[in-house]
C-alpha cells in the first residue's frame, strides 16, 4: 500500500460566525439521508476554503479475505482532503476514489469512515461547474456512537468511473495529523480497510470555539 501527502503552507482564515448554513444536510448519530444531490459552493459557501492537507492512499481489494492468489476485483486510490472554509473556519474534510483500473470487474458499493465520534457534521458532495469525477454517493449514514460515517453509492458507479468530492463539514478547527480508517466495500461483499493520513478531527472544546469567536469579532471590525 502506497501513502503520499502533499503539504502547503496555508494561513487561518475566519469570519464573524461559525454558524452552518447553506444546502449540506446535517447528519446526526444514528440517522441516514436519502437522497443526497450535490452542492456547490454557491449552494454551501462554507465548502470554499484553503487546502491544508492532501493525502493518496492506494488500495486493492482481492476476491478473498486473505489475498494469498486471489486475483485482484479493484484497484484504485483513496484522496483525502482537509479544508479550512473562508466563511466559518471550520474544518471540512474531502474525500475521493481515483484512478480506478477500469480493466477490473468489481463495482463499489459503499465506503465507511471513522474517528467522527463527538463531531457535529454535514455531508454531500461537489457538483460545482468543472468540479472533478463522474458520480457521487446516493445515500449517507452514520452509527448510533457517531464515530463511523458511510458514503453509499448503490448502482451509480462504474468500475471506470472515479467519485467527486464527497464530505464532511465539521465543527471542528483543529486536526490531527493521525491515521483514520476507511473500509471500501463492493457489491459482490469483498472489501479493504485503509490507515489514512489525511487528518483526524478533534473534537471542538469551549476555548477553541471563544478563539474562533474572538478572531471572527476581531475580523468584523476590520471590515468596518
Amino acid at each position: 500500500m502506497n501513502i503520499s501527502r502533499a503539504l502547503g503552507t496555508t494561513a487561518l482564515i475566519v469570519c464573524s460566525s461559525t454558524a452552518m448554513a447553506g444546502e449540506a444536510l446535517t447528519l446526526e448519530p444514528g440517522y441516514n439521508i436519502n437522497g443526497l444531490s450535490g452542492t456547490s459552493n454557491v449552494m454551501t459557501p462554507e465548502v470554499r476554503g484553503v487546502t491544508l492537507d492532501d493525502a493518496f492512499t492506494d488500495f486493492a481489494i482481492v476476491g478473498d479475505e486473505l489475498g494469498d492468489g486471489a486475483d485482484s476485483l479493484f484497484e484504485g486510490t483513496l484522496m483525502t482532503r482537509v479544508v479550512r472554509s473562508n466563511e466559518t473556519g471550520l474544518l471540512n474534510f474531502n474525500y475521493r476514489v481515483i484512478d480506478p483500473n477500469e480493466q477490473l470487474s468489481g463495482s463499489i458499493s459503499h465506503i465507511e469512515i471513522d474517528t467522527y465520534s463527538g463531531i457535529n457534521a454535514r455531508v454531500e458532495y461537489r457538483i460545482d461547474p468543472g468540479a472533478p469525477g463522474e458520480e457521487g454517493p446516493t445515500n449517507a449514514s452514520r452509527t448510533e456512537d457517531g464515530d463511523i460515517i458511510t458514503f453509499d453509492f448503490l448502482d451509480t458507479l462504474s468500475t471506470s468511473e472515479e467519485t467527486k468530492f464527497f464530505f464532511t463539514m465539521t465543527d471542528t478547527v483543529e486536526y490531527r495529523e493521525n491515521y483514520a480508517n476507511a473500509t471500501i466495500y463492493l457489491h459482490s461483499g469483498e472489501s479493504v480497510t485503509l490507515s489514512i493520513v489525511g487528518g483526524v478531527p478533534v473534537v471542538p472544546t469551549p476555548g477553541a470555539f471563544g478563539l474562533l469567536a474572538a478572531a471572527g469579532c476581531m475580523n468584523l471590525r476590520r471590515r468596518r
